[in-house]
């Protein structure tokens, strides 16, 4: 099973329900979900498998998979049969956790099934997720960004920092059906704190942008891009020794944890910062 099928329609934006939508869900942080503003009753932990699914429509809202898929995505492990009862118990527990009023052969609001009996689930306008925020927000600051409208840009990113930081899924390190999703949200994050880092460095907002250059090397201790900022930082600030560090303790880096030898560029900066001292 392919079991990120509609991973790459992600970039797609799609209309974001209003904050105030009846169900909220949070992805960033610890999965939680609300209903008027008010914790929705949780999936008991016996349920965890229920808990997976309904992480998994919300992730992929309206696209349909068969049951064969959702059991391939659960249960992999076990013989088609045992899966198959699983799944049907596993719905039908999910559908009266989300509508407690729920007659029991009432038709669910947003677990549909189609003629070929692939389910999907229906958001109906009547969900905010931060995962489609997120979505939007990045689309947004890109375009502000392409238009040249750099205060704009920034307090998109920004916002997009504030939910990248809280952690994509952080009870669900090991689970590896999120494991896609995670790795495109840390790209995103790394992504987002670049643009930053960029931004506030052309505006010459230089503690910014070196605020923002050092969180990225947090997040990816191998980045040129972040270094090299940094060093173009120090440097501004007249600080020719700090820079030298900084690009020392980078090379010591690659050398070390990757046996990589430094790029010529880096070199070269290297003994442009020794010459002019």
């Amino acid at each position: 099973m392919d079991r990120v099928r509609g991973l790459s329609r992600e970039t797609r934006p799609r209309p974001l329900p209003q904050r105030n939508a009846p169900y909220e869900a949070s992805f960033f942080g610890p999965f939680r979900i609300t209903l008027d503003g008010q914790p929705l009753r949780e999936p008991a932990r016996r349920r965890n498998r229920a808990r997976t699914l309904l992480k998994w429509f919300l992730l992929n809202p309206a696209e349909p998979f068969s049951g064969e898929q959702l059991c391939g995505l659960l249960w992999p492990d076990r013989t088609p049969e045992s899966a198959a009862n699983s799944l049907h118990v596993t719905l039908h527990y999910l559908r009266h956790v989300l509508e407690p009023a729920l007659t029991p052969r009432g038709p669910s609001t947003f677990i549909r099934r189609t003629r070929h009996k692939c389910y999907w689930f229906d958001l109906k306008d009547l969900w905010w997720t931060d995962v489609l925020e997120v979505q939007v927000l990045d689309t947004a600051a890109k375009e502000a960004e392409r238009r040249g409208e750099s205060a704009g840009a920034i307090a998109l990113y920004n916002q997009l920092i504030a939910y990248y930081r809280q952690t994509f899924l952080p009870e669900d390190v090991y689970e590896d059906v999120f494991t896609p999703y995670r790795r495109q949200h840390d790209f995103a994050h790394a992504r987002s704190l670049t643009c930053l880092m960029r931004l506030y460095l052309e505006a010459s907002q230089l503690p910014n942008a070196l605020s923002y250059a050092l969180q990225l090397l947090s997040v990816d201790p191998y980045s040129e891009d972040a270094v090299k900022t940094i060093v173009h930082v120090y440097l501004r600030q007249g600080n020719p020794t700090a820079a030298i560090h900084q690009l020392d303790d980078f090379l010591h880096t690659l050398k070390h944890d990757l046996g990589l030898a430094p790029a010529n560029e880096l070199l070269t900066l290297r003994n442009t910062i020794l010459f002019a001292r």
